[in-house]
């Protein structure tokens, strides 16, 4: 995760806040030309999640849950809403906010319900399947907009990117895989971990750019669209 922006409000961290969060697809044949899926090319319909610091929705060296599993290798966040009410229900989570299918050629961006965040849920945490893909991801885990003298980011701007759940097979853009024998953990999508392909890698053949910008800002009102869910 790439910290992009920080704007620090007059807001103490002592109240709850509500924050609306945009999507931005970085995701392109331009900056990752290797086998591209042009056409077909997607996002599943991002979950963000306002949690504890007990909560550890997903990071890398970690496995992925049933829940996040589903989400990196089919983009079905119906498990992970299941393992998120478990969470609310004893007292670890707060609202989840469920986005929509964006496919790239067809538009770019999404913005998000407003999700509360508060002292007792200070992290948000997002995830979302790149898609066709065997099992990879991208999102940002436990960032806590909480800035210095004890207030909240007025807004914060993040680019993420890939990740792979540990859970599937797979050298390339496609959902048809095996899975693996056995599960391993959760890792970052890199120039020395991609596949032989140079999958991923941007133009120069020499890195892995960011796929995802998310832009959150401090919000009074609720918009409309999308699902939210709360405690």
């Amino acid at each position: 995760m790439d910290i992009l922006q920080l704007a620090v409000s007059s807001v103490p961290i002592n109240q709850s806040v509500q924050y609306t969060c945009v999507f931005a697809n970085t995701w392109s044949g331009a900056r990752h030309p290797i086998e591209y899926p042009s056409g077909i090319a997607n996002w599943s319909p991002p979950v963000l999640l306002a949690h504890s610091k007990a909560v550890d929705l997903w990071s890398p060296g970690r496995f992925a849950s049933p829940g996040i599993e589903n989400v990196a290798e089919i983009g079905d966040a119906t498990v992970l809403q299941e393992e998120i009410e478990v969470l609310q229900t004893k007292g670890l989570a707060g609202e989840s906010v469920l986005g929509v299918q964006t496919f790239n050629f067809e538009t770019q961006s999404q913005q998000f319900d407003p999700i509360t965040l508060s002292p007792s849920y200070p992290y948000l945490s997002t995830v979302s399947m790149i898609g066709p893909s065997p099992d990879w991801f991208s999102g940002f885990e436990s960032f806590s907009p909480r800035g210095p003298g004890g207030y909240w980011y007025q807004s914060f701007e993040l680019a993420t990117y890939p990740f792979d759940a540990g859970t599937e097979q797979g050298e390339t853009y496609s959902v048809d895989n095996e899975a693996e024998p056995v599960h391993g953990p959760i890792y970052q999508l890199t120039k020395d971990t991609v596949p032989d392909s140079g999958i991923l890698l941007d133009p120069t053949g020499t890195t892995v750019l960011p796929v995802i910008t998310w832009s959150c800002n401090l919000s009074d009102s609720v918009g409309g669209g999308l699902r939210k869910r709360k405690a």
